[in-house]
């Protein structure tokens, strides 16, 4: 539950308490158009510019990599939730949360259940913990901050005898700048500007990180339709700055493998679309440098990590059906486009396969049907075992 929130929190990552009075420096990535308004004398602060419709037309739902939960927004854009039965590899019927929300709601596993996020009519941030994933809590607002963007969440893993804690971003509305809180054991800490100008949703997964202190990759569009990349200190809430990755151009939202939390904390590869082609991309962070994969992808790409290791990723295709790519653990090429079939709207969504017995896929994915019911198949081996696809019940999704 919030107990506290406060904008500015004392620490490295305080700031002052009217953000409206800070004076604009000039900071990399922020369109000239965009620094013009902010510093214009005489005149109000605007808001920044709205995302463009190629990174928000397609909605996206989340299924929780162990099985405990999914959440997505319904028709009347409200929040379904759906709680999950790792042991059986099932869910219960979707249910809505209520609030009228903007874009998709997004979740990740806390010690009491499901923290969920999701950006009001208001354009602010709320959660709701949804405790033994069935009985949620009122939503509350995460105060501070007017956000263009949904929420993005990162649970932090365990560390000695640390608070379990949860890092998110969002998009500033007054700047359209990358901003960040953290939340110890549900109390935000404070928002804190980590300076981009975004143009896209943003997409943030944890690095390998053997000591105490956890690094985060976040990457996001920038102007110009190019990715950028910082990782954080999630002690420190300190970054070292934001680089440019190539001179690729690309459409929609970017995508880490291990975006926001899973069994397996890698974060060290992005897939994307370029402009015009809708070819699939991606760069690796210990090789950098973009790789044509081909496809044309009408949608976002959902990237998993299977039960044996293996990397996965899926997307929409020109048909409206859903494909599959996969490479095998301990190779570094892809094996090829499966076509999964089926009809979709929206972008697709992938779980992984935990390597704990409690749950028994390999991978899963969902996607919403040309019916606006959330369907799935269930990929039970390696050699094209995927169980036909099966509905889910409950409310349309929207």
């Amino acid at each position: 539950m919030i107990t506290t929130g406060r904008r500015n929190s004392a620490g490295p990552a305080a700031r002052p308490r009217n953000r409206r009075r800070i004076l604009v420096r000039t900071l990399a990535g922020v369109a000239m158009s965009a620094l013009v308004a902010l510093t214009a004398p005489g005149t109000a602060l605007a808001d920044a510019a709205p995302l463009d419709p190629d990174v928000t037309f397609n909605s996206t739902p989340v299924i929780d990599p162990s099985g405990l939960f999914m959440v997505s927004r319904g028709l009347d854009k409200t929040i379904l939730y759906s709680p999950g039965t790792p042991s059986t590899n099932g869910y219960a019927d979707f249910r809505s949360l209520g609030q009228q929300i903007i874009g998709d709601p997004t979740g990740v596993t806390a010690p009491e259940g499901a923290q969920i996020f999701a950006r009001n009519t208001d354009n602010q941030a709320i959660t709701s913990l949804v405790v033994s994933y069935n009985f949620p809590t009122a939503f509350e607002v995460i105060p501070g901050l007017r956000i263009s963007s949904e929420v993005t969440a990162v649970k932090i893993p365990a560390r000695g005898s640390r608070l379990p804690m949860i890092r998110i971003f969002a998009r500033d509305m007054d700047t359209g700048r990358v901003f960040t809180n953290l939340l110890v054991q549900g109390a935000p800490q404070g928002w804190s500007d980590l300076g981009l100008y975004a143009t896209s949703e943003l997409s943030a997964a944890v690095v390998d990180s053997p000591g105490l202190d956890i690094s985060i990759r976040l990457v996001v569009r920038g102007v110009v339709n190019r990715l950028y990349s910082t990782v954080i200190d999630n002690t420190t809430g300190s970054i070292p700055g934001w680089t440019q990755l190539g001179d690729l151009f690309t459409t929609g939202n970017p995508t880490l493998v291990n975006e926001g939390a899973m069994f397996t904390f890698r974060g060290n590869e992005v897939f994307t679309r370029q402009s015009g082609s809708n070819a699939i991309f991606t760069w690796n962070f210990n090789a950098p440098g973009w790789v044509n994969l081909g496809g044309i992808a009408t949608s976002d790409i959902a990237v998993s990590i299977a039960k044996d290791t293996g990397l996965q990723f899926y997307h929409r295709g020109t048909n409206l059906r859903t494909y599959l790519n996969r490479r095998p653990p301990g190779s570094n090429r892809f094996g090829g486009y499966i076509d999964l079939g089926g009809k979709s709207f929206g972008n697709p969504a992938a779980s992984g396969g935990t390597a704990t017995p409690t749950r028994t896929v390999a991978d899963q994915f969902i996607v919403r049907g040309t019916d606006n019911r959330l369907y799935s198949r269930i990929q039970t081996n390696f050699v094209g075992g995927f169980t036909a696809f099966f509905a889910f019940g409950g409310p349309q999704h929207g």
